[in-house]
C-alpha cells in the first residue's frame, strides 16, 4: 500500500514539472516573437523642427508704457516716424495733430528731453527721420518729474549709433498730386566712431495748398430774413528747409535745429453776399529759425544743459481789392472802436482780420474792414450805412476826409 502512494506522488511531480516547462517554453517563445517584432520597424528621420518666439508689442513699466512700434509697423506701409506714430494704440489724429484718447493735451519728446523747437519743425523732423532709426515709443499719461511735463506724454526713443553698425543712411523723395502739386525730399545719416557719433536728417519741402468753403446762413435781421451766400477760397505756398545735427561725445552732447521757410505767401478770397474781398498775406524774408542745445551728464547723474534759440520773420498784409467809396456820399467820419460785444452777423471775426457785418447797441449795423481795433474809424454815408475802417495812420485818415468832405 505504501509502495502505490509512492508511485502515484512521484507520477504527479512529473505532471507538474512538464506542465511548468511547457508555460516556461511558451513564454519564451512569446518574448522572442515580440523581440523580433520590434526590431523589424524601420527608423524614421524627422523633419528639422524651428522655434519662434516675439517679444511682446506692449508692456508696462509702472506709469509707463513701452510700446514696441517698430515691430507693430514692420508690415505696414511705413516710411518715417510720423507715420509710424499713427499706429500707435490709443492715438488719435486731430486736424493733422496727434493726440492721445482721454487726453486734451499731449507733448512729444525726444530721447526723454523736451525740444525747443516749434511743433510744426517736431513734426518735420520726425517726418524726415526714417523709421529704422526708431528703437520705440514710451506713453505716459502722467509723465515723471524728471521729464519736467505736464499731462499726457509720447517719447519718441531713437536708436543710438554703434561702432558696428558703421555709417548708416536714407535718401527719399516724394511727390504729392492734389489740387497742385507738391514734392519733398529728405536725408538722414549716422554715423559713430570710438566715443563719437554723429546724426543728421535734412528735410526739404515745397508746399503748394488750396482750400474752398461755401456757406449759405439765413439770418433775422431786424425782422426780416436775409439769406447771406460767401464762397471763401484760399491758396497758400511755401519752400521749407528743416536741418537737425547732433555731436555726441560720451556724455556730452551738442545738438542743432534749425528750418528756413522761403518764398511764403498766402491768398484770401471771398466773393458773395457781402461783397469781394482779397488778402494777401506774405513774407518779406525768409523765416528763420535756430536753436543750438549743449547737454552734459555727470557721472553721478546731473545733467548741465544750456539753449540759445533764434527766430525772425518779417510779413506783410494788403489788400488787392478795397471797395470805393464816393467823398460826395459821406455824411460823417470820425474815429471809433469797435466794442468788445459786437455781435457778428456775418463775416470773419480774426481770420485774416475782422471783415463782415457787425451790429452794435450804439453803433448799430456796420461793415468791418479792419485789421487791429485800435487803428479804426467810423465812416457814416447819407444813406444811412456804416463802415467801420482801419489803418495805421486812423487820425490822419480822418483828418483828410474831414477835409475833403466838410
Amino acid at each position: 500500500m505504501a509502495f502505490e502512494t509512492n508511485k502515484y506522488m512521484t507520477n504527479r511531480k512529473a505532471v507538474l514539472s512538464a506542465l511548468f516547462l511547457t508555460c516556461f517554453a511558451a513564454a519564451a517563445g512569446a518574448a522572442a516573437t515580440d523581440t523580433i517584432a520590434a526590431d523589424t520597424i524601420a527608423a524614421r528621420q524627422l523633419d528639422e523642427v524651428v522655434v519662434k518666439g516675439e517679444k511682446p508689442q506692449m508692456k508696462r513699466l509702472d506709469a509707463i508704457m513701452v510700446v514696441d512700434l517698430p515691430g507693430i509697423v514692420r508690415d505696414k506701409p511705413v516710411n518715417n516716424i510720423l507715420e509710424a506714430l499713427g499706429y500707435l494704440p490709443g492715438v488719435t489724429n486731430n486736424n493733422g495733430m496727434i493726440g492721445l484718447a482721454g487726453a486734451s493735451v499731449v507733448t512729444i519728446i525726444l530721447n526723454g528731453e523736451q525740444t525747443a523747437m516749434p511743433l510744426q519743425n517736431l513734426y518735420q523732423l520726425l517726418y524726415t527721420t526714417p523709421v529704422d532709426r526708431l528703437k520705440n515709443v514710451e506713453v505716459m499719461y502722467s509723465a515723471p518729474a524728471k521729464y519736467h511735463c505736464n499731462g499726457a506724454v509720447i517719447n519718441v526713443v531713437l536708436k543710438t549709433p554703434t561702432l558696428l553698425d558703421g555709417l548708416q543712411g536714407q535718401v527719399r523723395a516724394g511727390y504729392n498730386q492734389a489740387h497742385y502739386g507738391s514734392y519733398g525730399s529728405a536725408l538722414a545719416a549716422a554715423y559713430a566712431v570710438r566715443d563719437w557719433t554723429f546724426d543728421l536728417n535734412y528735410g526739404l519741402s515745397r508746399t503748394k495748398s488750396w482750400s474752398r468753403e461755401e456757406t449759405w446762413s439765413d439770418h433775422l435781421l431786424d425782422g426780416q430774413r436775409t439769406m447771406i451766400e460767401d464762397d471763401m477760397r484760399r491758396i497758400g505756398r511755401n519752400l521749407s528747409n528743416t536741418i537737425f545735427a547732433s555731436v555726441s561725445w560720451k556724455t556730452l552732447k551738442v545738438t542743432y535745429n534749425g528750418q528756413i521757410i522761403s518764398h511764403q505767401k498766402s491768398r484770401s478770397l471771398s466773393s458773395g453776399t457781402l461783397g469781394s474781398f482779397t488778402n494777401v498775406y506774405e513774407m518779406l524774408s525768409p523765416v528763420n529759425y535756430h536753436d543750438i542745445a549743449l547737454r552734459y551728464v555727470a557721472p553721478f547723474g546731473m545733467t548741465v544743459g544750456a539753449d540759445y534759440t533764434f527766430y525772425s520773420e518779417n510779413r506783410s498784409k494788403r489788400p488787392l481789392k478795397i471797395k470805393t467809396i464816393p467823398i460826395s456820399e459821406i455824411s460823417d467820419v470820425k474815429l471809433c472802436s469797435p466794442a468788445m460785444g459786437a455781435i457778428r452777423i456775418c463775416g470773419s471775426g480774426g481770420w485774416f482780420g475782422w471783415y463782415g457785418w457787425f451790429k452794435e447797441n450804439d453803433l448799430g449795423k456796420y461793415f468791418a474792414y479792419y485789421g487791429k481795433a485800435s487803428d479804426c474809424f467810423l465812416v457814416s454815408l447819407k444813406d444811412g450805412r456804416k463802415y467801420m475802417l482801419g489803418c495805421k495812420d486812423a487820425p490822419e485818415m480822418v483828418d483828410a476826409i474831414k477835409s475833403r468832405v466838410f
